[in-house]
């Protein structure tokens, strides 16, 4: 299991986040089967755009990205960072989920 970002497009006609919360639940437990918990959804995305990122399979990403709501499913992987401070001070953070 790893955590991959599924990007749904544009918000939809509803506009009440705890609504798009449960549709995301719902979009992922039919690929998924009963035994999957909320807990599992890392990230919701409602605010600009509609997706979220959650914990799993390959083979429950395969299936996401074929429904017909599902714009794009690809992994999440750690994002580096080069910073410059005012010192001139070069340092790299870690981040993910961007």
């Amino acid at each position: 299991m790893q955590v991959y970002i599924v990007y749904m497009g544009a918000l939809p006609s509803f506009n009440d986040y705890a609504t798009i919360e449960s549709y995301h639940f719902s979009v992922v437990r039919s690929v998924t089967g009963e035994s999957y918990t909320p807990s599992l959804i890392v990230s919701n995305y409602g605010r600009s755009f509609d997706g979220f990122a959650a914990w799993l399979t390959e083979e429950e990403s395969k299936k996401l990205s074929v429904m017909p709501d599902v714009v794009s499913v690809f992994p999440d992987k750690m994002l580096y960072l080069d910073v410059i401070d005012d010192g001139g001070i070069h340092s790299r953070l870690r981040t993910r989920h961007l």
